[in-house]
């Protein structure tokens, strides 16, 4: 039996083994560090941004979802059952026209009545108003004793101011009127997050001259 022995090649035919050195090794791992860092902050930039568009759109929705309720009641300012056959041009005579309570503004706080079931009397439930309370926009719902119901949550929308401006514009023997309503809030968690919303509501109902509406200042 025989044995074949294995020869190697000559040294001057076997090829040198290379590999990274430590220094390549630590220089490869700390570039793959710098480019996974950022990487990481791009990633963190991004969701901040989505977090903020998302905060932006909720409060622009919250706070004109709540200017909209709102001008749909005040647009009904002084409402009268039959207005036509029952309010003179000559003077406030009807129930929905003359008192400070029908159109009043104090602070940010607006108080109005308007006929609900068209009686042409001031029922309990025909004083409406808006107010802020707590960082929140409340709505009067009853006259005597007075209830006032939260319109929004302080949670998710964090009111902050409430002003208004009433023009009025003489029409013959009437009074014309509208009211700009500007209002301010916050995304409640993140005081950086802050919306203002104007609306300028048109009230349907004119009002005589005689006497000059209180709430439209000095007359012209």
């Amino acid at each position: 039996m025989s044995h074949t022995r294995l020869r190697h090649p000559p040294r001057e035919l076997q090829k040198p083994q290379k590999g990274e050195t430590l220094v390549g090794l630590m220089v490869g791992m700390g570039v793959g560090l710098v480019v996974l860092a950022g990487g990481s902050h791009m990633l963190a930039q991004h969701l901040q941004a989505h977090r903020w568009a998302l905060q932006d759109s909720h409060l622009h929705h919250d706070l004109r979802s709540a200017l909209d309720v709102l001008g749909r009641e005040l647009r009904q300012a002084q409402s009268l059952g039959q207005a036509w056959s029952n309010r003179s041009p000559a003077q406030c005579q009807d129930a929905f026209c003359g008192d400070a309570q029908d159109l009043r503004i104090q602070g940010d706080r607006i108080d109005f009545s308007r006929d609900r079931n068209q009686n042409g009397q001031v029922d309990n439930n025909d004083c409406v108003g808006f107010r802020l309370k707590d960082n929140k926009l409340q709505v009067r719902t009853a006259c005597t004793p007075e209830v006032w119901t939260d319109m929004t949550d302080a949670g998710s929308l964090k009111m902050l101011d409430l002003q208004w401006q009433v023009l009025c514009e003489r029409r013959g023997p009437w009074v014309a009127r509208s009211v700009t309503v500007q209002a301010s809030a916050q995304w409640p968690r993140d005081a950086t997050r802050h919306l203002s919303l104007s609306q300028t509501i048109s009230l349907r109902n004119d009002v005589p001259a005689t006497p000059w509406p209180a709430v439209c200042g000095t007359r012209p």
